[in-house]
């Protein structure tokens, strides 16, 4: 189907730093996109240029076990739900771990014309939960890794996340939709309802009539 198709190499270009392809994936006018995941929120120019800077080209982060399984058409508006592991490495001292990360993603999407075909309008995430593991164990490795307040203050959910992107020189935001807060993901899946339907709500709506 082409819309999982599109979804599916989104992710793989974004994951494998193919910046210019990720952003064909989008719709053309940015101001009409929105992107809120654990460290950013708004438009994709500015999300694949932070991006970018982060990740520097090298492979990392990746997206696996991704799969939109939930996808629904009306017209030309889209909209379609996946779960998604997350997986990233990183070294604290003289320990390595691996990140592992649950979430579902929630997208929307606009078909441009019969040749054009869909695009991404938007993409965000609600955190199921996560969990890091010593990747090989090291003399004092289990002294590393330490669980301070200010990680203690995020929500379980996306806790490890959160601290794995504090060592980064990152700001997850403290209030994400996670599982936890079951009313916070149900925003999320009404917004993208009402889109579908065509109700107007404020969020990339000014171009997809």
């Amino acid at each position: 189907m082409a819309i999982a198709s599109l979804l599916k190499r989104e992710r793989f270009y974004r994951d494998t730093a193919q910046w210019d392809l990720c952003r064909a994936t989008f719709h053309p006018d940015a101001t009409s996109t929105y992107i809120n995941v654990a460290w950013y929120e708004g438009n994709v120019e500015d999300f694949l240029q932070q991006s970018a800077r982060i990740h520097k080209g090298k492979v990392n982060i990746i997206h696996s076990s991704f799969d939109p399984v939930d996808i629904h058409v009306h017209g030309n508006r889209a909209v379609s739900e996946a779960f998604c592991l997350v997986t990233s490495a990183l070294t604290l001292g003289t320990a390595d771990y691996e990140l592992a990360s649950h979430m579902r993603l929630f997208s929307r999407l606009h078909k441009l014309s019969d040749t054009s075909g869909w695009r991404l309008l938007s993409v965000e995430a609600s955190y199921v939960r996560d969990r890091i593991v010593t990747a090989f164990s090291r003399s004092g490795a289990s002294e590393e890794l330490v669980m301070t307040k200010e990680v203690q203050a995020y929500p379980k959910s996306y806790r490890y996340l959160a601290m794995v992107m504090l060592h980064r020189g990152l700001t997850p935001r403290p209030n994400l939709p996670h599982e936890d807060l079951p009313e916070s993901v149900k925003r999320i899946a009404d917004r993208n309802r009402a889109f579908l339907d065509g109700i107007e709500n404020g969020l990339v709506q000014s171009t997809i009539h």
